[in-house]
This record gives structure tokens, sequence and C-alpha cells, in this order.
């Protein structure tokens, strides 16, 4: 970055230098809204649970960058500004999951110090001359604390509304000991329990998180979401009433109900009922069948970890995922390390990992060929191929491997099905 060549002491050559410093990261916004969000994920534990939120929080990050930085460059003043939408919906969400507003004025200040270390980085790596650099680091400091200032109320406001709103209208009683149930592993008063949440824990039951694939999203989506637990069990013969709970204004938690017979839960029967053309938005994610209060808990975490996979595997085609299906349990392990799980993935798959159609083709019949127990006839038929198609396409991902698949197969296996799951950060290797 070179700076203006204008006289250092006057004020234009600060609104210079500024412009140009900044018109420069903005060039990089991307990049300097992913730092601010790794090190918010890293330093405030209370903001990396839920990975609807993580992806609004690093909307409404790029949206506040974004902001701040057409203020310094053009001079606006907070008169004529207007909060980021996604910043306004990210707080709402907090109050609505209970994360304190504390952890979001934080997340503000540590925000604004990372950003600011980035620009004084720039301009300590630059030629400008250092009365002026100190000039303009100073008018930095100054704008974007006047900044941060602003739109700190403006978030904290709509949090305080929206919590006092969430705590009016849910059933406090109900949500309050559900929450406690699934947090302690402890002994608890099952019956007294039981009466309480108005749902009968001595039984069997599947767990589901409902939510709306629109993590920006203004709208209530709570009133579909409940139509929808009510299709899902509709689906079944004895057509249970399910527990329903909202987790926010876009998604929910629900408990099937299945007595003393874990089997009424069909799984077939249920994706046919939920089809894609009729859900819109809506996603749902399934744990399987568990027993008593310790299956409410194991249940629901399922569900919540089949949703954070669903999440990574970006299909839109795909409306329901369970925790039963083939690898989602161990993509759900692995992916608490995804940049590790990413390496192993392209170690051991080598080309066949690329991010390309014919990649992901050869992926997919070798999947497949691999559930069809190694017959290239069953493959053929599976996926309405012609069998000298599916002989040649293993055999040109035998070549990307770079060996047989017969060699080192357990892991080949493994490592497609994971990449399945784990979306396209699995290819994000490349470079």
């Amino acid at each position: 970055m070179q700076p203006p060549p204008i006289d250092a002491g006057t004020d234009s050559a600060v609104d210079a230098v500024v412009a140009t410093v900044i018109a420069d990261m903005s060039a990089h916004l991307l990049e300097e809204s992913r730092n601010i969000r790794n090190v918010l994920e890293r330093e405030i534990a209370e903001l990396g649970g839920d990975s609807q939120l993580v992806e609004l929080l690093g909307a409404s990050i790029e949206g506040n960058v974004d902001t701040v930085f057409h203020v310094l460059q053009h001079g606006i003043t907070a008169d004529h500004l207007h909060a980021p939408s996604a910043a306004m919906e990210y707080a709402r969400r907090l109050a609505q999951h209970a994360i304190p507003v504390t952890a979001l004025v934080r997340a503000y200040r540590l925000g604004q110090t990372t950003l600011l270390d980035r620009v004084f980085a720039r301009i300590q790596a630059s030629s400008i001359d250092p009365v002026l650099g100190l000039k303009v680091s100073h008018r930095i400091v100054s704008v974007s604390s006047v900044y941060i200032d602003w739109i700190s109320e403006q978030v904290v406001t709509a949090y305080q509304v929206e919590h006092e709103r969430w705590l009016a209208n849910r059933n406090n009683v109900r949500v309050t000991q559900i929450r406690e149930l699934l947090s302690t592993e402890g002994p608890t008063d099952d019956r007294r329990a039981t009466a309480q949440i108005g749902y009968q824990l001595a039984q069997h039951h599947c767990a589901a998180v409902l939510w709306i694939g629109e993590p920006e999203s203004e709208r209530d989506g709570l009133p579909v979401l409940e139509q929808l637990a009510g299709r899902m069990c509709e689906s079944m013969d004895n057509r249970p009433v399910p527990l329903f709970v909202a987790a926010d204004r876009l998604s929910a938690w629900v408990w099937i109900p299945l007595g003393s017979r874990p089997d009424r839960l069909d799984i077939s029967s249920i994706r046919t009922s939920l089809r894609a053309d009729q859900l819109g938005d809506a996603r749902v994610a399934l744990g399987t069948a568990q027993y008593g209060r310790a299956g409410f808990r194991t249940s629901h975490l399922q569900a919540q970890r089949t949703r954070s996979i669903a999440l990574l595997a970006e299909d839109a085609r795909r409306t329901v995922t369970c925790y039963a299906d083939p690898g989602v349990a161990v993509s759900s392990l692995v992916s608490s390390d995804l940049v590790r799980a990413h390496e192993w993935i392209r170690s051991t798959l080598g080309n066949l990992a690329d991010n390309t159609e014919a990649a992901q083709r050869l992926r997919d019949t070798l999947r497949t060929y691999f559930d069809c127990r190694s017959s290239h006839k069953a493959t053929a038929t599976e996926l309405h191929l012609h069998y000298n198609t599916v002989k040649y396409r293993v055999k040109s991902a035998e070549q990307m491997l770079g060996h047989p698949i017969s060699e080192n197969r357990f892991d080949i296996e493994q490592a497609l099905v994971m990449q399945s799951w784990l979306g396209s950060s699995a290819t994000s290797m490349d470079p």
C-alpha cells in the first residue's frame, strides 16, 4: 500500500491515508471478517456451541465490518447509519438461546481490538510518515470507537426487547425443566418432571431438531415447525402427540413418544411424508429411539449432532437426516476437529478428494460399489448405469487413489463416507 503524496500536516492527508488503508482492507472483507470470527469463537465460549448461531455470527461480523469500513472511508455520521440486519438478528437469537448479553458486548469490544490490530499492522508495514501514521491510527480508533458505542446500544436494546418477549411467551416451568433434564446426568424426580413437562419419560422416544434453513430470516418459523412435527407423527400407525419445544424463532426441539415399542419409528415413512417439495426451507434431524430419562437426553444429543452434520453437508436435497444414516455418527465424532479430518481425507483419498464433478462422480460410484459388496452388476443396477461404465469408473477411481482399492479398503470407505457428510470444506485443502 502506497500513501498519497500530500502534506502530512493536513486533515486532508489523514483523510486520504485512512481512505487508502480502509479501501485496501475492504478488498479483503471476507478474510478480515473470518479472522474476527475465529478470535471470538476461541475467546468467548458461549458463542461457539450452535452451528447455525455460529453461521449467523459470521454474517453479523461481516455486516459490521463492512459498515465501519464505509463510515471510515466516507465520513458517515451515526445519524445516517442503519444497524446491519444480521447484527440485530444475531442479538435477538442470543436472547432466545439465553446466552448472556455480556457475551454480546464483549464480542464487539474484542472484535474492535482484533480489527484495529490488523489496521495497525498494515500502517506499520507501509511507508507512511510516522507522524502521519500516528494521526491516521488515532482517527481510526476514534471513529471505530464511536461506531462500537452506537452499534452496541442498538444490539443490546434488540437483545433486551427480545429477551423480555421470549420470557413472556414461553412456558417457563416446562422449558426450564426440559433444559435441566438435558443438562444434567444425575438423578432427578422422574414423576415430578413428567408432571411438569406433560410428557411421559418412562417410555421409548425419538428426539428431533427442526429448523428453518434461513439463518438471517426475521420471520417466526415456529408455526411451520409445529405443523411439521405433527405431520411426522401422523405418518406413524399410532399417531402419537409429540413434545414440541421452541429453541428459538427458527428452530425447535421435538420428542416423539414411542411407548414400549421402539420399532414404531419408521424412518422411511417419515421421509415419505416429509417430501422436499412440501417442506420449503424446513429441515429435520433425527436421533435414534432410546428409553427413559437417559434416552430422552441421549436421543436429543444425537439429533443435535445430526443437525450439525446436515449443515456441514450442504445438501439442499436432503430434508431429513438421521443419526442412524451410514456415516453420520462417525462424522459427528470427527467434526470437532475439521482441519485434521480434512487432512486425513485428503491423505487417504489423494486426488479422489478433489473438488470437481468428475471426482465427485467417481466417489459416489465407489461408495455405492462398496455398499453393493464390490459387485459391478449390483452397482450398475443401483445407479442405473451400464455394467462397463461401473467397471471404468472403479478403475478410474483406483488411478486417482494411486493404488488398488483392495489396499487400505477400510480407510477408503470411511474417508468416502466422511467426505460425503463433511461437505465442501472437506476439499478446502486444494490450492
